[in-house]
């Protein structure tokens, strides 16, 4: 299961040149072709400036190539990171479906799985009503171990005078034990796990008293709608489903709009790749949102690798003419987790891709 200390761990891993090999295969099919799509990429480095690179690469393949013979991906993604001349080599099974990709850089290229992590973010699923309740762990599409709270709240009758009270009073009673039982479950899970959701199904009335019953730290957490359970498993697995991508077009709003009257006030907010570039150097990012559809380019300069947005003849810290694309958003995301920061990402918001697609809260 992918955590964000595995991004971390990632990001400190860096080289001076362009020896990190990253390959994402989306499944067992993508394997086949493999060969052929690295030797059309090796053909395509030089020799000069990009010799050392080209032995770099056939290094990497090599590993790639020889851990896919000895074990052959049968299901599911699969991620790898090779670095020949730092002795790295890292693989990692995803459960949910990407593009295959291969790319050489400095450092491994993060950004599918930062975006992965944000958009699958582990959540506690709650389904319940006044009979049972089912909760269980949903990360990066797996679906972790269950627990099953069962209930014994009575429907409501009429039975008049005050037997009809005392017979509402014990049922207020058995709902709200039921509710702190729930509770319970679902605090131990979140002081287990990185929950970023708590997404809750059921019947209103046992919602409002789970509602009612929750701490505000967990409370913030919790997406809520009310449906008739009586549908079957797979119109409930529909309405959680669409709750999280609800949540999701949520959140990536309210970050946006956060950042956007922070920026207007001058206060602690960077817009845009240049400006938001420059507060990640000087390690000053609490959190970054990223329009996931834009993927601008930069240059690195080999010789003295300094960081450049946007085509250059020249490199403006030393003089070299001799670079290396990058892709400024990984580069961003790498120094933002490397210094303890998060990231976010969304679909286009037109105020935010006309500043840049990227935009940061800062910590000071």
């Amino acid at each position: 299961m992918l955590e964000l200390s595995d991004l971390k761990k990632l990001a400190e891993m860096s080289t001076s040149e362009r020896a990190f090999l990253s390959v994402y295969l989306a499944g067992s099919h993508s394997v086949t072709g493999l060969g052929k799509k690295f030797e059309k990429i090796r053909r395509l480095l030089r020799t000069g400036p990009e010799k050392d690179e080209k032995e770099y690469f056939d290094d990497n393949i090599r590993l790639v190539t020889e851990y896919l013979d000895r074990y052959p991906l049968k299901t599911g993604a699969l991620c790898i990171f090779s670095c020949q001349i730092l002795d790295v080599f890292r693989t990692i099974p995803l459960f949910v479906q990407v593009e295959d990709l291969i790319h050489i850089g400095s450092a491994p290229f993060i950004r599918p799985l930062a975006e992965l992590m944000e958009e699958h973010a582990t959540a506690a699923v709650v389904i319940a009503d006044n009979k049972k309740t089912r909760i269980f762990i949903v990360s990066m599409a797996e679906t972790g171990s269950e627990e099953m709270i069962k209930g014994n709240v009575k429907n409501h009758v009429k039975v008049g005078g005050w037997s009809q009270k005392r017979y509402e009073r014990r049922r207020d009673n058995e709902l709200h034990k039921y509710a702190l039982e729930i509770v319970e479950a679902v605090a131990k899970i979140d002081s287990s796990e990185e929950i970023n959701h708590i997404l809750m199904v059921g019947s209103k009335e046992t919602l409002q008293a789970i509602n009612e019953n929750m701490p505000p730290e967990l409370r913030n957490k919790v997406v809520e709608k009310a449906i008739d359970l009586s549908k079957g498993d797979s119109s409930v697995n529909n309405d959680i489903l669409e709750l999280f991508r609800e949540e999701e077009v949520t959140t990536g709003l309210e970050h946006w709009e956060k950042i956007r009257v922070e920026y207007l006030r001058g206060g602690l907010a960077a817009i845009g790749p240049e400006g938001v570039l420059y507060m990640a150097k000087a390690q000053r990012i609490e959190h970054i949102i990223v329009d996931r559809t834009l993927h601008p380019l930069g240059m690195r300069c080999r010789d003295c690798h300094n960081l450049n947005i946007g085509l250059l003849e020249s490199c403006p810290a030393c003089g070299s003419q001799s670079f290396y694309n990058i892709e400024v958003f990984n580069e961003i995301l790498d120094m933002v987790y490397l210094y303890g920061g998060t990231a976010y990402f969304t679909d286009p918001i037109q105020t935010l891709t006309d500043s840049g697609g990227i935009a940061a809260h800062l910590r000071y």
